[in-house]
C-alpha cells in the first residue's frame, strides 16, 4: 500500500526509517559538496595548467623547437579532455536537471548527459500527464535512475539504456532497462550499497523497488510510487514523448 503525498504524517516513525532518511540526506549533501569542489577547485586548477601549457607550446614553436612544441600541445589536449571528464563527473554528483525542470526534465537531462558522456544510446519516454511532485520525491526518483544507469555501465557493461516514466491507477512507474549482462542471483543477494540506497529512496517516497534480470538480457530496475492525491489521471489524453 503506497503512502500518498499529502496524507497525514504518521506520528510513530520507525527508528530504522529515520536513520535511512538521514543517511540519504547526508549522502546527497556530500555528493553535491564533492561535485562543487571538483567543478570550482580541480577544474579551475587544471584550466590554469592548460593555459600555461598552451603558452609554453606557442613559445617553443616560435623558438624553432617543433618537437617540444608538439609535446606541449599534446599536454594541452589531454588536460582539456581531463577537464571535460571532471566536469561531467561533477555534474553527475548533483541531482541532474532539477533546477525547476521537474521530474520529466531531470530524467530527460540525465538521458542527454549519458549520450554525451558515455557515447552510448540512452532514450527517455514519458507520459505527458506528468504531475508535479515535491522536491524530495523528484530528487529520489532521479537519484534512483542515476544509480541504475551507473550500475548498468559499471557492472553490466551495457551500451543501451531505456528510461521510461508511466502513470496509471493513481501510481507512477519509473523503469530503467539496459542491455548489459544482467543482474545475477548472487548480485541480488549481495549487500551492495547501490541496491540498498535505491531501495531506501523508493521507500522514502512511499514506493517499492524491484530489480530483475530481463529474459532477453540485461537488467530492469522499476520503482513504483504513489502520485499526489490531487492529481487526476483522467485529465486529457496521454501523450508519450521520447528522446533518442
Amino acid at each position: 500500500m503506497f503512502r500518498g503525498e499529502g496524507e497525514a504524517t504518521i506520528p510513530h516513525v520507525g527508528r530504522q526509517e529515520l536513520l535511512e532518511r538521514e543517511i540519504l540526506a547526508i549522502a546527497d549533501r556530500e555528493k553535491q559538496h564533492i561535485g562543487r569542489e571538483l567543478h570550482d577547485g580541480l577544474c579551475q586548477s587544471l584550466a590554469g595548467i592548460a593555459a600555461l601549457s598552451s603558452a609554453l607550446a606557442r613559445s617553443l614553436a616560435a623558438g624553432g623547437q617543433p618537437g617540444p612544441a608538439a609535446a606541449a600541445d599534446e599536454i594541452v589536449r589531454l588536460l582539456n579532455e581531463t577537464i571535460g571528464e571532471t566536469r561531467d563527473l561533477a555534474h553527475g554528483l548533483g541531482p541532474i536537471g532539477l533546477n525547476g525542470a521537474g521530474l520529466a526534465g531531470g530524467l530527460e537531462n540525465l538521458a542527454r548527459n549519458i549520450r554525451h558522456t558515455r557515447r552510448a544510446s540512452c532514450t527517455f519516454a514519458w507520459d505527458s500527464r506528468c504531475p508535479g511532485f515535491c522536491g524530495e520525491t523528484e530528487t529520489h526518483l532521479v537519484r534512483i535512475a542515476q544509480e541504475a544507469v551507473r550500475n548498468a555501465f559499471a557492472h553490466g557493461r551495457a551500451d543501451r539504456i531505456e528510461i521510461s516514466l508511466e502513470y496509471a491507477d493513481g501510481s507512477g512507474l519509473l523503469i530503467i532497462r539496459d542491455n548489459g549482462l544482467g543482474i545475477s542471483e548472487d548480485g541480488r543477494r549481495r549487500d551492495g550499497i547501490g541496491l540498498h540506497t535505491m531501495d531506501y529512496r523508493a521507500r522514502a517516497i512511499g514506493g517499492a523497488l524491484t530489480v530483475t534480470r530481463r529474459p532477453e538480457g540485461g537488467t530492469s530496475v522499476a520503482c513504483a510510487f504513489p502520485l499526489p492525491r490531487t492529481h487526476d489521471m483522467r485529465e486529457g489524453p496521454a501523450d508519450a514523448h521520447a528522446q533518442s
